[in-house]
């Protein structure tokens, strides 16, 4: 195992202790609603999940039990709940966070500028691909510091202010495979995306609630 997948699988270790915690918290809310969802619904299968979701109660939560058991459920009512099958989704968001700096013309004192991209504060270590594509280049600058770009179906996507790079020049990325990693001191993502010469509000792409 060389040094960068074990970095890899150090940050996605950390993250996953993260998202462990979260899930405790969220948990009773989620199975609240999940709950109430059931009730409407008059299935062998709704009446399994209030049974497993009553003996789950006072039992340790378990977040890869428990998304499991989301996920059958949530599979077997969605043809009853036609929204919840759609999955349109083609890009998905690089890191857990919220936004710090919108896309578009902002000012700072009394200069303005035009932000080009986005900028996240982030909850995780770890950087996604928000799409499937190839990395084209890998470099550092001044205002980007250690950058990726990977392009996809006509898109240019630029990943900046990285710590480290995860990918090489070449590499094929899958949405949500980890390509680097932020500086634990300073978790902030620069984003940004372009089209035909012409840059493109991420947000227009993926959801930051995801």
């Amino acid at each position: 195992m060389n040094k960068i997948t074990r970095k890899r699988i150090s940050i996605k270790r950390k993250d996953q202790f993260n998202k462990k915690l979260a899930l405790q918290i969220i948990f009773s809310i989620v199975l609240v609603a999940a709950v109430i969802v059931t009730k409407q619904l008059d299935s062998d299968l709704s009446r399994h999940f209030l049974n497993t979701a009553d003996e789950k109660v006072n039992e340790s939560i378990e977040p890869k039990e428990v998304g499991n058991s989301i996920i059958d459920f949530m599979t077997g009512v969605k043809n009853k709940i036609p929204f919840l099958s759609k999955d349109t989704s083609e890009y998905a968001a690089p890191v857990n966070g919220r936004i710090y700096q919108n896309y578009g013309l902002s000012k700072s004192g009394e200069t303005s500028y035009y932000n080009h991209g986005l900028d996240i504060v982030s909850n995780t270590q770890s950087i996604k691909s928000i799409s499937n594509g190839k990395v084209t280049q890998l470099g550092n600058n001044e205002k980007l510091s250690n950058y990726v770009v990977i392009e996809e179906d006509g898109k240019t996507i630029i990943y900046g202010k990285m710590k480290e790079a995860f990918v090489s020049e070449g590499d094929k990325v899958s949405k949500g495979e980890i390509i680097g990693a932020l500086d634990e001191e300073n978790m902030l993502l620069h984003i940004e995306v372009w089209e035909d010469g012409e840059s493109l509000n991420p947000t227009k792409l993926f959801n930051m609630n995801e």
